[in-house]
């Protein structure tokens, strides 16, 4: 500095800050050695210096006129030189990841197949339980529905009644549960290798399909033994099945991706599903829940849950040979599709930080 001499190890650094009434600076050293409080100073070209030195700094001076305190103020986007870059930086290209995710489609078909292997390993029926569990509800809701509540069943033997809905809600019901801890159950492989990580909720969803392939045949078998033969309506049933499709996949993207972040979900992802299932005419026909609403909501109650007009279509087409309701079926596929498109879009943006979090 000009005008006064340098202590050791001063050189480079700002004039040291003295306490008003002391003679030692703050921060010096406690060798024994004490310099002399001019040596500290801060003479007037001194700070003319500094200024000139630290053109964005601000020189604070106190009242003592040797006290002197140097502040960089905080930097905005205006003072930036360059444009900032977008808050969010990972950007999302969804045909470039669907093409990715239909070029691992052997990754997809191994991790399938893994899960069913280990989900019936050392299991006494193995894969049997993929019949009996939608049998076992079915002889549940016979007793509880058909005998104790009698609900009805739209004039035909409750046990197909219930099936034919119990079949595919099986599926949606598996697809979700299975996908709730995909992501955190494969945490060791998301940390060591790269993998397109949207195959993991699919794979779930396939391994669903497997237990829906098993239930589905003992309902053809259910279907003939209780005298109905096939018809034209049952050509509709790829439809409705890959409505619900849609919903089963996008759900099981949604509860992956929140159950990295929140643990918990895992638990109360069921009881949504029971929840859900009861507010959705499986056990009961359509027609009871539309005569316990009031009449302002009986007609809106197609279109707020999707799952209404996919659980009724299946009835119709198979047992009473009639037609799904296509309007209130056209708007759940609208659902599945914007739900599908935006829990796929917001799951590929927190894809990149899954390995960081679980």
């Amino acid at each position: 500095m000009r005008g006064g001499r340098e202590g050791p190890g001063s050189v480079g650094r700002l004039p040291r800050v003295l306490e008003p009434g002391s003679s030692k600076a703050l921060g010096s050293s406690s060798s024994g050695t004490n310099w002399r409080e001019s040596d500290y100073e801060i003479r007037e070209g001194d700070m003319e210096d500094v200024k000139s030195e630290f053109p964005q700094s601000q020189v604070l001076e106190g009242q003592e006129p040797v006290a002197g305190v140097f502040r960089v103020p905080y930097l905005t986007d205006a003072d930036l030189d360059v444009t900032p870059p977008p808050r969010d930086p990972r950007r999302v290209h969804v045909w470039r990841s669907l093409r990715e995710l239909f070029g691992a489609y052997e990754l997809l078909l191994t991790l399938t197949e893994r899960d069913l292997r280990v989900r019936y390993k050392q299991a006494f029926l193995g894969a049997l339980w993929a019949i009996l569990q939608p049998l076992f509800i079915m002889l549940i809701f016979s007793v509880v529905f058909g005998r104790i509540a009698r609900v009805g069943s739209e004039g035909v033997p409750y046990p197909i009644f219930s099936y034919v809905a119990l079949v595919p809600w099986g599926f949606f019901a598996n697809a979700v549960n299975y996908g709730t801890g995909n992501i955190t159950s494969n945490a060791w492989m998301i940390r060591k290798v790269y993998l397109p990580r949207d195959v993991l909720p699919l794979s779930a969803t396939l391994s669903a399909f497997a237990d829906f392939l098993a239930s589905g045949a003992i309902l053809v078998v259910m279907l003939f033994a209780y005298g109905f033969t096939p018809r034209l309506t049952w050509l509709a049933y790829p439809l409705l099945f890959g409505i619900l499709v849609l919903l089963a996949v996008a759900a099981a993207y949604a509860v992956s991706m929140v159950t990295v972040y929140f643990r918990d979900t895992r638990y109360g992802i069921p009881t949504v599903i029971q929840v859900l299932m009861y507010a959705t005419p499986v056990a009961y026909p359509l027609v009871r829940a539309q005569g316990a609403l009031s009449p302002g909501v009986r007609g809106a109650y197609l279109y707020l849950n999707p799952f209404v007009p996919i659980m009724d279509g299946f009835r119709r087409i198979l047992i009473h040979g009639q037609w799904p309701q296509w309007g209130p079926l056209g708007s759940a596929a609208a659902v599945g599709l914007v739900c599908l498109y935006l829990t796929y879009r917001r799951y590929k943006r927190l894809d990149p930080t899954f390995a960081d979090v679980i």
